[in-house]
Order: structure tokens, then sequence, then C-alpha cells
């Protein structure tokens, strides 16, 4: 497998296991990436008309890089198991509860394989809220975080024409851990019907990804009560770019802490709208992450663009000029803020 064959393949697997950006150029109509656990299935899902421009599909045993069959070895659907692309790509698949306590020795995708492990979740999403505490393990550079938008995230670009997992059986779901969607025969636009019924009967979003790992009814309620849990995914995912700068000691605004004297954490109109621009800083630099870019920022400057965010209670907390400052340093990169404070308000 050349470079750039192997490029491909590492985008479009981490791709799969998180549920989030899709690979570049692979057009909407094809789905992205298929994996399969036996390759017996192969010639069926082949037939079925579910691969495309851009599909790749991963397959045990042999592969047919031409079209777009890539041959993996290992497991990607159990925990401490590995994922091998070649001789020198392992990824390492990891229960979610366990993670705490080993140490991470390379690309690890961490999964919520059952209640346990989305008790664990929830429980250092809730310390990060109150504390401002972020898990160690789950902000290094090498962790993927699986099937976030099932966990609280955007939805994004989840669903049939992003990803799906064939398993041993030939049932196929969005990821091992998902609710049935078909099995092996079934087309896309099959897929996508009852993708689509499974989440209209939910009231929150994405309910086929942990559909056979944790109770539907739990997962809704737990999100139901943690609005802040879309907004949390995109602060570790902004931790984990730092600390792979070297970059440590942060703290998020919103959560345990903030910049700005006077403005509470825990509270704000920031914290429900994981797209808003996001406020990190330690005791020597500040960073505004906004737009997939990150900004070094001094504290001031951060405190502003803080208090933008959080809404109209918070604009006596900041300088006339300093919030005039952020928000046309916002606006002149594209990444202007709907802010809640009317003209004249100030």
């Amino acid at each position: 497998m050349d470079t750039e064959a192997r490029r491909r393949a590492k985008e479009h697997i981490m791709s799969w296991g998180s549920g989030g950006r899709r690979p570049a150029g692979v057009p909407g109509t094809s789905v992205a990436t298929v994996v399969l656990a036996d390759a017996r299935h192969l010639d069926a899902v082949l037939a079925s008309g579910l691969t495309g421009p851009g599909t790749l599909v991963f397959t045990p045993g042999p592969g047919d890089l031409a079209a777009g069959i890539v041959p993996y070895g290992g497991s990607l659907s159990e925990p401490g198991e590995d994922f091998a692309l070649g001789e020198d790509f392992y990824l390492q698949t990891q229960d979610y509860s366990s993670s705490a306590f080993m140490s991470v020795l390379g690309p690890t995708v961490l999964r919520v394989f059952g209640p346990a492990d989305f008790s664990a979740f929830l429980a250092d999403a809730d310390r990060a809220f109150t504390e401002g505490v972020f898990p160690e393990f789950l902000i290094t550079p090498a962790v993927l975080l699986a099937d976030t938008a099932a966990l609280g995230g955007p939805r994004g670009a989840d669903g049939p024409a992003l990803r799906l997992y064939v398993d041993a059986e030939g049932r196929i779901s969005l990821s091992p851990t998902g609710s049935p969607l078909g099995t092996v025969g079934d087309t896309l636009p099959d897929l996508l019907a009852r993708y689509e019924h499974v989440n209209t009967a939910s009231e929150a979003p994405c309910a086929v990804a942990l559909g056979g790992a944790v109770p539907e009814e739990t997962r809704t309620a737990a999100l139901q009560v943690r609005p802040f849990l879309g907004r949390y995914l995109a602060a570790v995912k902004a931790l984990r770019a730092l600390t792979a700068q070297d970059i440590g000691g942060l703290k998020v605004s919103g959560f345990g802490h903030r910049v700005t004297d006077g403005l509470a954490a825990g509270t704000g109109g920031d914290l429900s709208d994981p797209d808003l621009p996001l406020v990190l800083w330690n005791a020597e630099q500040a960073y505004v992450v906004a737009g997939g870019r990150v900004f070094a920022a001094d504290h001031a400057f951060a405190g502003a663009v803080e208090c933008l965010l959080a809404g109209p209670d918070a604009a006596g907390l900041a300088p006339d000029p300093v919030l005039d400052r952020a928000r046309a340093f916002l606006t002149e990169r594209g990444l202007t803020l709907q802010t809640r404070i009317p003209v004249g308000a100030r």
C-alpha cells in the first residue's frame, strides 16, 4: 500500500470510528466507508449498490485497493483488540470505562460498549462541567471517541451515507454497537429509510449508533438533562488539538471557570451551542478556537470573546474597546458571532 492509499485509508477508518467529518473526495451519493466483520459478505454488499465513487470497503483478508477494497487484520468491534492496516498502522479499540486505568500506546478508539461505559462517560462530562477537570486519557492526541453524535455531539454527517458496519451474521448498522438497520442485500435507500424511522421515534439525536449498547430511554434521559454535552465534546476536541502542540494546563470557558471576573461558570448561552467559538487559557496565554482554527490571544481579548458568547447579561463585564476589537477580529475572519447584545445596549 503506497503512502497516499494508506493516508486515505486512515482518514476513512477514523471518520468511520467517530461518525464525524466526511472524508475528502467522497460525493454525497456514495457511502463513504463500509467495514465488514466477515469477508463472506463482500460480494453481497458490492452487488447491493452500497458502494460508489470514493467508497472504501474494509474487509478481513485479501483486498483490491484499485477497486476501493482495503484488506485489514484484527478487529474493530472488540475491546482490547487491534485493527491492522498493513504492517505499520495499528488502531486499538478500547472500552470507555477501562480507559482511565490504561496507558495509551498508539492510536486508540474509545467506544461505549454498554451501560457501564455510558455512565463513565457521563460522569467525566459532569465533572468537567462542574469542576473544569477533563479526563487526561480523553484529551490525548492519539485517542478518538467513537459515535460522538449519539453521545450528544453534533449529528453532522453521521448516518448510513457516511458509514456502515456489517457484522459476522450480515446485519448492517452504523457501528458495532448500533441497532440493526437491515441485512446484506439491502440498498442504501432501504437503510436510510430505517435510519430516519428510528431517529423519528427518539427524542434525542442519533438513536442508532449506540442502540445495541445502551437502552434508548437511558440515553435519551441522560442527554436531555445535559444540554452541554455537545459543547463538552467540542472542548475535548480543542484540548486534544492543543495538547498535540504541547500546550497544557488549559481551562475551558464555562466549564468550572471563566476568564472574566463576575461571569459565572456553568451558565450562559454559549454552553448549549457546540458550534460557537471556544475560549481556552492557561497562565501564559489564551486561545480562541473557531471555524476549525486556533487563534492565540491575550487574556483580556479572550475575556471579551467570552462575554460576547455568554449573552447580554455579560456585556458590561468587559471594556467596550476590547469588546469592539474582539467582534471585529472575528468578523474579519468570517466568524461573525450572532451576539445577543443589541445595538446601543452597552
